[in-house]
């Protein structure tokens, strides 16, 4: 007899292994995302029911009255993690300096700036009499605002009014 109660209780553990979506562990349940309020419904009994707490349905609901619950209005069981913003790239370095040996196509080579770019942002500069110590621009400077409005004041005259 004890074979065959082997036998039942490897294919218990076998299909209850086996079947889809299980693992074994104990899954964290989350309860949906908005309760729909039923005639008779109270803060108390959604918050039994969904393991939601008081205080956490009334704040993920600001804007619910507690004591004047509305039949079929949704309330929200939780809220959704904010999206992480973008992390802005740095810009890097605004000049640099140049070394003995070097030219703007080193330069370029260093930085991954094409050598076009370079030559625009540094006008004054000639790659053939570059000096150990010059600076040459990697990026436009940025503008303070009040210089971009004087900026933008002459090239749009007469649409902006101060």
């Amino acid at each position: 007899m004890a074979p065959i109660v082997l036998a039942i209780a490897a294919a218990v553990i076998a299909v209850v292994l086996s079947a889809p979506g299980q693992s074994g562990h104990a899954a964290v349940r989350r309860p949906p995302p908005y309760w729909i309020i039923r005639p008779g419904d109270t803060l108390m009994e959604i918050a039994a029911r969904t393991g939601v707490s008081v205080a956490q349905l009334q704040a993920f609901n600001p804007d619910v009255d507690p004591i004047a619950l509305v039949p079929g209005e949704r309330l929200k069981l939780w809220l959704h993690p904010p999206k992480p913003s973008p992390t802005p790239v740095p810009l890097g370095p605004l000049y640099w300096t140049v070394s003995s040996g070097e030219s703007f196509g080193s330069i370029a080579a260093k930085t991954g700036i094409n050598i076009v770019t370079l030559e625009q942002l540094n006008p004054g500069l000639k790659s053939t009499a570059f000096w150990p110590g010059d600076r040459v621009r990697l990026r436009p400077a940025l503008l303070p605002p009040s210089s971009l409005a004087r900026l933008a004041a002459r090239l749009l005259p007469g649409t902006l009014r101060w």
